[in-house]
């Protein structure tokens, strides 16, 4: 989990109980959760035969040549080229440094559906360009466009601004986590600790934001409270605008 820091692999499967015990919601209401994506991680295993991260890497990351797109980097790169993320005082007692933020990912072994990726901008990019291009890069396919369509599109109703996997713009002109430029065919997601991918097919337009905003402490959120992503955003639609 981190630094010297260990937990019996048994214990992943008291998480799993707690998660297939989880109550159902109301059938059309939203919740944001990282209960699906940690059972689709689960699904895509059982499918493919294949751990996540080892079947991501085989069929995408190696393919789209991305060296600097992986899990657990601390057992690949130096720590030295690795940003360091939280000093964290309540549960690893320790800064974390190559390490997965997510609590839940790091009791899983820094390997979950729903957290512990790392990388570089340029990778970012082109994972959403791929996406851009509907589900197509460097003259492969990865995805069918149906598959990136439907993962992409509003899912609950018009009125919500989630998909099935990416964040939306908020429609209606309330606070929204993209720019107010931003077509309603973005799409992208914003991440907990200071970053944000974000792809809009209208405007050709692919827009990947890193920091580590939770360092030395998660305590404080400016980063979102001065609205610093958007408003960065929203400087490249103004440059396309004036052309």
């Amino acid at each position: 989990m981190a630094d010297s820091l260990f937990m019996s692999k048994s214990y992943s499967n008291k998480i799993w109980k707690q998660i297939v015990s989880s109550p159902l919601g109301k059938r059309g209401s939203y919740v944001y959760s990282d209960l699906s994506l940690l059972i689709m991680q689960r699904i895509v295993e059982k499918v493919t035969g294949d751990n996540i991260d080892e079947y991501l890497d085989k069929n995408f990351y190696s393919l789209m040549g991305l060296t600097h797109l992986t899990f657990n980097p601390i057992t690949k790169f130096p720590k030295n080229v690795i940003a360091p993320t939280e000093d964290d005082k309540e549960f690893r007692k320790q800064t974390v440094r190559g390490y997965v933020h997510d609590p839940a990912a790091a009791m899983m072994g820094g390997i979950a559906g729903n957290a512990g990726l790392f990388s570089d901008a340029n990778c970012v990019g082109i994972l959403m360009q791929m996406l851009l291009n509907g589900g197509e890069y460097g003259g492969t396919r990865y995805l069918s466009a149906e598959t990136v369509n439907l993962f992409t599109q509003r899912y609950v109703s018009l009125s919500e601004r989630r998909g099935l996997i990416f964040d939306k713009p908020t429609p209606d002109g309330r606070k929204s986590p993209a720019a107010k430029s931003c077509s309603p065919l973005t799409f992208g997601h914003t991440g907990f600790t200071g970053t944000c991918a974000w792809a809009d097919p209208a405007n050709n337009l692919v827009f990947v934001f890193l920091s580590n905003r939770v360092h030395p402490s998660a305590a404080s959120n400016k980063l979102a409270e001065l609205n610093v992503r958007t408003n960065i955003q929203q400087v490249f639609y103004d440059a396309l605008n004036k052309n």
